[in-house]
């Protein structure tokens, strides 16, 4: 890997008002994988070393927007329906082992479920987790958009989603909202956003204890928020830069910025279902 460096960027250069945002915005089931398929397949074409990871992923994703177009009424409905579409769309070696889980018990297929939303990642062949990961989102995201009047409901915890109970992927600075610039965190499963004031720790609430790294030269469209009270870090994705940036999408894109944090002492503090730490 090309050397880089790391620049600490100020808490003054990130300090936005004080109005009050929405607490909780749902997903929005029309757009959801459509848009975060389209902003992959844009980040693939950026990124010539690490493309066609980012292009599988791009797929993956037109296949959940499919699949929730489908109304599956299980998550394995789901994992069928993406394998159906993703099959004939990806290399042979990665076509056999979707066709391969849609074909599984049902047993087996819930208790490598159960593992996934354990992030019992040792105990699973990393090859199945972005799949059935995938499904699961699917299931999850169809059923959180169906929910109303959450928009006033916080969380009663910063570090889990209020809908479902997952831990947040990355934050993003958010753009469509009364205040531009606040920061929602984005859950790792089903995609609800829920509102957290900037300046706290998304892991362990301390305030006054964070500091922001990019890697010098490149896009600051994405940076790692960390903490120096429990040595975590969450990425957060600014779309005031980038208004088509996606917290899935971007973070994938950036895991360069994962390994120099690593490096750093910290240790990330959300999980992506797309990317499983120490595989390649």
């Amino acid at each position: 890997m090309a050397s880089a460096t790391i620049r600490i960027v100020p808490q003054d250069e990130i300090a936005r008002g004080t109005a009050e945002p929405p607490q909780v915005r749902l997903p929005d089931r029309g757009a959801f994988f459509r848009d975060r398929a389209a902003r992959l397949r844009t980040l693939a074409a950026r990124n010539p070393a690490g493309g066609g990871y980012l292009e599988l992923m791009g797929e993956l994703a037109a296949a959940q927007h499919a699949a929730l177009e489908a109304e599956p009424q299980t998550w394995r409905d789901a994992l069928r329906s993406i394998a159906d579409r993703l099959a004939p769309r990806v290399p042979i070696p990665t076509a056999g082992l979707i066709r391969g889980l849609a074909s599984a018990s049902d047993s087996y297929l819930e208790n490598q479920a159960a593992r996934v939303l354990d992030f019992d990642y040792p105990s699973l062949d990393a090859r199945v987790i972005p799949f059935i990961g995938a499904a699961l989102q699917v299931h999850e995201v169809r059923r959180a958009a169906s929910l109303r009047d959450m928009g006033a409901r916080g969380s009663g915890a910063s570090d889990v989603c209020p809908v479902c109970g997952s831990p947040p992927v990355a934050s993003t600075l958010r753009i469509d909202v009364p205040v531009p610039g606040s920061r929602y965190l984005h859950c790792a499963l089903c995609g609800t956003n829920w509102h957290l004031p900037r300046g706290q720790c998304t892991h362990c609430d301390a305030r006054g204890k964070l500091a922001y790294f990019h890697i010098e030269g490149g896009s600051e469209v994405v940076k790692a928020e960390a903490c120096d009270a429990c040595r975590s870090y969450l990425k957060v994705v600014d779309q005031e830069k980038d208004p088509l940036a996606d917290p899935v999408a971007d973070d994938l894109a950036t895991i360069a910025l994962d390994v120099l944090m690593d490096e750093s002492g910290y240790e990330r503090a959300g999980p992506n279902l797309f990317f499983v730490p120490g595989q390649t």
